[in-house]
């Protein structure tokens, strides 16, 4: 039972952080408006969003573990 609510803890850790990195990229893009003028800014943009995104899964993803790890350390 204790594997399964650490797996919904780091899920849901991770869903935390993925949204609000999200968010934090569409409020920039909605105040700076269009970061690209054609088709190559365009695809490295996205690029430097998809990778924005894996470093934001795989830190959450550890710092789910550290933290739960803590929290059965001290119960």
């Amino acid at each position: 039972m204790k594997v399964c609510k650490a797996v919904v803890f780091v899920f849901l850790v991770v869903a935390v952080a993925v949204g609000v990195f999200n968010g934090v990229v569409m409020a920039v893009a909605a105040y700076f408006g269009p970061f690209y003028e054609g088709d190559a800014e365009q695809t490295r943009n996205f690029g430097i969003w998809l990778v924005g995104n894996g470093v934001t899964v795989v830190g959450a993803v550890v710092g789910g573990v550290v933290w739960y790890c803590r929290y059965l350390g001290r119960g």
